[in-house]
């Protein structure tokens, strides 16, 4: 079962310190009003305001908008609730398995996220990094079960408390107090990935040499 990180093992998990502090950052330029282009650069469809309406523009190339909304955040509570989330199973991954497949499966989630939430949504202002924790519980969850001597098996609470709190961004009003528009696309999209590059990274074991 996977034991707790400790704060002392901080130097061990460099790729998700980093991805927290760039987490922050993102939330920064939100909270401190940063200069909105600096926001739109970042977001999966790029936006134009005159102040009240936002009109979304379409531009070709920019293909790093595939991830860098994982890295916006709107509210205290949606980066403290990632960052947490981020500290416990990115860290625990980067421990056991390395800070190369840690940083394939955020690349490879965060795309496919913000993918879903977009084909979830349309064109619309979204980001966090809790598609990317969703997809991260997903890995562990399968990965854990199917080679429990990697040391990735989660406790059924933290699984069940994820399961209920995505269904109920499902089932409720998107409009939450302290978390703004919940992305469900994202957060069912980055679990559904994570659970199948738990197969795959479990039969790649299997059948290798």
């Amino acid at each position: 079962m996977m034991e707790p990180l400790t704060v002392r093992q901080w130097r061990a998990v460099p790729l998700t310190l980093a991805l927290i502090a760039l987490s922050v950052l993102g939330f920064l330029l939100v909270y401190l009003h940063a200069p909105l282009s600096w926001v739109s650069a970042l977001t999966f469809s790029d936006f134009e305001s005159d102040g009240r309406n936002i009109r979304f523009v379409a531009h070709q190339g920019q293909y790093w908008r595939l991830l860098t909304p994982v890295f916006l955040h709107f509210s205290w509570l949606h980066i403290a609730f990632n960052s947490l989330w981020l500290w416990e199973l990115g860290g625990k991954l980067e421990l056991r398995l390395g800070s190369g497949m840690l940083v394939l499966l955020v690349i490879v989630i965060g795309i496919g996220s913000n993918a879903a939430q977009f084909l979830y949504s349309g064109p619309s202002l979204f980001g966090g990094m809790s598609g990317v924790v969703y997809g991260l519980l997903g890995y562990c969850w399968v990965l854990g079960a199917l080679e429990p001597r990697l040391g990735l098996v989660l406790p059924q609470g933290i699984i069940w408390f994820m399961l209920l709190w995505l269904m109920f961004g499902l089932v409720m009003p998107t409009q939450m107090l302290g978390f703004g528009s919940i992305a469900n696309g994202a957060h069912l999209g980055g679990l559904l990935l994570g659970c199948v590059a738990g197969l795959v990274s479990s039969a790649v074991r299997r059948f290798s040499p």
